[in-house]
């Protein structure tokens, strides 16, 4: 039986284990292994993912549409709050 658990390694380096009560009673062999940090370049190749995803799923959104998209939010956003608390100028 294999049991397998990422845990957080606390300040004190102590850590508790419950194990369940279906591992038999015996000699066991416990392994630690730390997990190193992922590079950056695993950032890089998600998104290349993603972007593959989303042109597999028939999107033709590019970086200038959706930034005029936001724009026009943004256009949105600032009309509607102009209309709730308009105040005149002085």
């Amino acid at each position: 039986m294999t049991i397998e658990q990422t845990v957080e390694i606390p300040a004190d380096h102590r850590i508790f284990l419950d194990l369940p009560p279906e591992l038999p009673v015996g000699k066991a062999i416990i392994t630690i292994t730390s997990q190193p940090e992922k590079p950056a370049a695993n950032i890089y190749n998600a998104v290349t993912k993603l972007r593959g995803l989303a042109k597999e799923m028939g999107s033709s959104l590019t970086v200038e549409d959706f930034l005029e998209m936001r724009q026009e939010d943004l256009r949105l956003e600032e009309a509607k709050y102009r209309k709730l608390f308009h105040k005149e100028d002085i």
